[in-house]
């Protein structure tokens, strides 16, 4: 177990995290959603796959990462 005390997560795991953020950038994907909404998706997506030490997806920067992890994390240790 990790310090967390969660399931490390497996290939197919961040593969499918990845595939959910890129389709929420299509438009009617989960179209009951606010764009709000969906952009908070995908920052939980972004601080999900760091903490799991998994690549990111590929449209996204490190520095758009940091940025929405911090503000998205406000319980954790910066």
């Amino acid at each position: 177990m990790t310090a967390n005390h969660t399931q490390p997560m497996s290939q197919k795991q961040a593969d499918g995290l990845r595939r959910e953020w890129a389709l929420l950038l299509k438009l009617g994907y989960a179209s009951q959603w606010t764009p709000a909404q969906k952009m908070a998706r995908q920052d939980e997506i972004a601080a999900l796959l760091l903490q799991a030490g998994q690549a990111l997806p590929r449209g996204l920067t490190r520095q758009e990462v940091l940025v929405n992890v911090d503000a998205a994390l406000p319980g954790e240790a910066q």
